[in-house]
């Protein structure tokens, strides 16, 4: 039981007054730490890394005012040469500072320009006040006048703050920051140390409204303990101890940051206080004597009352002796009774006072622990919004990329149930994210989301790790978005997300190496690295968490998955992104996916092509007009179809806005499909090899590409087996044939290849001899069947004419695939 602080301890009103300003003012500076450390790195992280050689002597010019004393000639106080020695790294820092302050008067007397480099409070110290700060060592160390004054001094933290608290602008006395700084001002400078209760109800006020600000303050963890100590002190519910600790912490401050123009009032400030806390000191030593005198006179009352009875039995007849024994009994029994009741009550009071050692110790832990999470958590949320949360335009062209919100519009997603027999049989379309995460009332621990190249799983990802950015820290922006899927509360399960990018870890075989790598070093630095690993390990095991792990296809791994080693598995989702050909590995067994989804591409094509073009296009032109346009093109080319594949659609785009005359009047559909079968083979072989004179392009469309002629052997071997299965004469087999067959046709390191690229996508099936391959797409089959007829024209006339009169209905479905001859 903890016991409530009575802060009247001074017999004047007005001293008791000024006494709780003085514990206020450092309750207010401690629950404003975090804010100011947060933003002072990313103002520190702003203005660049300097040499950590240089100290402030050499980079500043002499005379500078507020710094130089020149008593005599070319003799300065500060400088030991009048000239400085400029840095170009240092004074890029320098100026930076000078631009951040709001006043362009930096305190340089309080810092060492050498630890500019790495410890950000020496940036800070530079928007002190002048005075009295040189050797204060860290912000836990300076007292309120300091950190209200970076605060105000900083223009970043603007950002940060509602406007009102800047309007008007300082140093405009009616400024509602100047007024908080002024409060400062007026606690410390009071020479008899008195505050009236109308000020004491106004400074309370204050410092609660800024305590309680709405942008950032209200979502901090140390800013809300520090309103709730603020609360209980005004009401005189603060606990004894804690009231003595922050008693102890104001008299530290007052002696670290005292100038020579406030000593006087900070030591009759620090006597006040000191007087205080030895009042608090003399309470507990009151309550203990009391306990002690109170213990003795039971004592006593005991004894006298044995004695009385023991006299009463002396004196008293026999007949009288028996009525004695039994008083003496009962009153034995009372003393016991109350003896082990006193017992009882100091042990209860020693185990009550363990306990709530215990529990703050516990609750320091739990603070910790949450200001962690917290912590990570935002570090978190910013790397994905600087880099997931962007995908490219166009696969041609990766720099060109654009935030997920603008181009995204919902896929076509389909839950796939494996039959007994291994058969894929398509269920219902997925409208929530309680659909792919639940198989029922619960999360399932391991989700599958296959697609064909460029159907939109990458994109789908980035997508949602957005909209959980958005979910648990919303930003000013994200208010505007649209949601993916219709729930929130499935995201609002996932304390955590945990974005993998497999492609990126192709030479790591462990999650938890995966996540060091590309989350934990990217977001964290030196000692904190280790630190923030173990918090990770330690959040997976308390709280639910989502792994995503993006394009499995593209991870050459021994072993068919990541090893998932040292993460707890019972609150750890895992969804994982793949093609369907890898998914067909035998290794992955089918009790090992526990929801498999399929996205099929985009749902609504007009919301689609509207979005990429805004992206594209001038705002001058007219989007919709643009949108019609293109689709009259889609029809007239017949390529309607490519919806199906976001990452084609879109590429066909790309090239209809860049060569917009020659694709409405030419033709121009093979220059297409060699950009994007160039795109493909770089992704398997990234470095660049042109055809030349030496060694000319086999059709003249493939003359000015990049990855096609390292390849040529496999892409001849492939579009030999295109022209085979379009021409074959079991026409069922055609598009969609066995990975048997294709063995006749394609070596295995061809095959790889095509895998890999996506040129060809595969499916598993119970049997092996019933897994099944397929291209990309069947106009990109086309392409490559054209590019064979062109290379050996003589050589296949007898089969395509063989196959007509086979099959003479098939001659509209030649005409429809004549525009892909290469010339």
């Amino acid at each position: 039981m903890k016991m409530a602080a009575n802060t009247n301890i001074f017999s004047d009103k007005e001293t008791n007054n000024w006494f709780k300003m003085c514990v206020a003012l450092n309750i207010t500076k401690e629950g404003l730490i975090y804010f100011v450390e947060d933003t002072m790195k990313k103002v520190h992280a702003a203005l660049g890394s300097s040499c950590g050689q240089c100290n402030i002597e050499k980079l500043l010019p002499c005379p500078t005012q507020g710094l130089c004393n020149i008593r005599k000639r070319n003799s300065c106080s500060f400088h030991k040469s009048h000239l400085p020695q400029p840095c170009q790294r240092c004074d890029k820092v320098k100026h930076g500072i000078i631009s951040y302050h709001r006043f362009s008067g930096p305190s340089w007397k309080n810092i060492k320009a050498q630890g500019w480099k790495t410890d950000w409070w020496e940036i800070a110290k530079c928007y002190l006040p002048p005075q009295g700060y040189a050797e204060v060592s860290s912000v836990q160390e300076s007292d309120f006048n300091a950190v209200i004054n970076i605060i105000l001094n900083c223009t970043d933290f603007q950002n940060y703050l509602s406007p009102s608290w800047l309007s008007p602008p300082p140093p405009d006395p009616q400024c509602p920051f100047e007024k908080v700084r002024q409060i400062g001002r007026d606690v410390r400078h009071s020479a008899n140390c008195k505050t009236t209760d109308a000020e004491l109800q106004d400074y309370f006020q204050a410092l609660t409204m800024l305590l309680a600000d709405s942008v950032c303050l209200a979502h901090d963890p140390s800013a809300n303990t520090a309103l709730s100590r603020l609360t209980d002190l005004q009401n005189d519910r603060l606990p004894l101890n804690e009231l003595g600790n922050l008693v102890k912490d104001s008299i530290q401050a007052i002696g670290r940051a005292k100038d020579a123009a406030e000593e006087q009032f900070s030591e009759k400030a620090k006597q006040t206080i000191e007087e205080g806390l030895n009042k608090i000191k003399e309470a507990f030593k009151d309550g203990e004597r009391v306990l002690g005198t109170k213990m003795d006179e039971s004592i006593q009352t005991l004894y006298d009352k044995t004695e009385y009875f023991k006299q009463q039995i002396g004196d008293q007849t026999s007949k009288a002796e028996q009525t004695i024994k039994t008083k003496t009994c009962v009153s034995i029994t009372q003393i016991d009774t109350l003896t082990k009741s006193n017992v009882q009550l100091i042990e209860d009071h020693t185990k009550d006072s363990m306990a709530r050692m215990q529990h703050k110790v516990a609750d320091k832990v739990g603070e910790d622990y949450q200001r962690g999470v917290e912590y990570l958590r935002c570090r978190l949320v910013d790397h994905y919004r600087d880099t997931v949360s962007y995908v490219p335009l166009s696969a041609l062209n990766l720099s060109l990329d654009k935030h997920v919100q603008d181009v995204y519009v919902s896929p076509k997603i389909h839950r796939i149930k494996i039959e007994n027999d291994g058969r894929l049989t398509k269920r219902e379309r997925i409208v929530s994210y309680k659909d792919c995460f639940s198989g029922g009332d619960k999360l399932s621990r391991r989700i599958y989301l296959q697609g064909e190249p460029g159907s939109g799983k990458s994109t789908f990802a980035s997508k949602l790790v957005n909209e959980w950015c958005n979910i648990h820290l919303p930003s000013t922006e994200s208010t505007k978005e649209k949601t993916l899927l219709v729930d929130f509360e499935t995201l609002q399960k996932f304390k955590f997300l945990f974005f993998i990018s497999l492609r990126d870890s192709r030479h790591q075989t462990d999650v938890v190496q995966m996540i060091k790598t590309q989350l934990i070093d990217k977001i964290c630095e030196g000692d904190e690295r280790e630190e923030a690993k173990k918090l990770c390990l330690q959040i997976m095991k308390n709280d639910i968490c989502l792994v995503i792990q993006d394009g499995l296809d593209e991870w050459p791994g021994d072993e068919a998955l990541p090893s998932m080693a040292g993460i707890p598995k019972e609150n750890c989702i895992v969804l994982t992104t793949s093609r369907p050909w890898k998914l067909s590995d035998e290794r992955i067994k089918n009790h090992q996916i526990d929801i498999l989804l399929e996205v099929e591409g985009i749902s609504d094509t007009e919301a689609f092509n509207e979005r990429i073009l805004r992206c594209l296009l001038d705002e001058s032109m007219d989007i919709k007009e643009s949108v019609k346009q293109f689709n009259e093109f889609l029809r007239r080319r017949n390529l309607q179809s490519i919806s199906s594949s976001p990452m084609l659609h879109a590429l066909v785009l790309c090239t209809w806005v860049d060569d917009r005359a020659e694709c409405l009047t030419g033709s121009s559909l093979c220059d297409l499909y060699t950009t994007l079968l160039d795109c493909l083979c770089k992704k398997v072989t990234p470095d660049m090899c042109y055809f030349n004179k030496l060694y000319p392009p086999p059709v003249k469309n493939f003359d000015g590409t990049k990855y096609l002629k390292p390849n040529k052997a496999h892409i001849d071997s492939i579009a030999k087996a295109a022209f085979s299965f379009l021409f074959s004469n079991e026409r069922e087999t055609s598009i969609v044939f066995s990975d048997v067959k294709l063995s006749d046709f394609l070596l295995q390191s061809a095959k790889e290849f095509a895998l890999k690229s996506g040129l060809l996508t595969k499916r598993k099936a119970k049997r092996v001899t019933d897994t099944t391959c397929r291209f990309i797409h069947k106009t990109f089959q086309e392409f490559l069947t054209a590019y064979h007829i062109a290379n050996n024209a003589d050589a296949v006339d007898d089969v395509i004419s063989g196959y007509l009169k086979r099959n003479s209905d098939s001659y509209l479905d030649i005409s429809q695939s004549s525009y892909s001859c290469v010339a």
